[in-house]
């Protein structure tokens, strides 16, 4: 599978939830298209500069705070 075909479908799945978060507007396709691309290259590249230690850093951060959060 290439990665153009899956970052194709992976987008067009963007576009219709988009689509019908929207209640399913007529003309609005390319709209829903673009804004699904922009969703999609946020997503990977958030995924590429994510370092997996600082993510599980973060995440034992946000376990903190909520813990603080509880007892206050």
């Amino acid at each position: 599978m290439s990665h153009t075909g899956k970052a194709e479908r992976e987008i067009r799945k963007i576009a219709y939830a988009l689509w019908m978060e929207e209640g399913q507007p007529e003309g609005r396709d390319h709209e829903h298209w673009e804004a699904a691309k922009a969703i999609w290259t946020f997503r990977n590249r958030s995924e590429e500069i994510v370092d997996h230690g600082a993510e599980d850093e973060l995440k034992g951060e946000r376990t903190r705070r909520r813990e603080q959060e509880w007892l206050s």
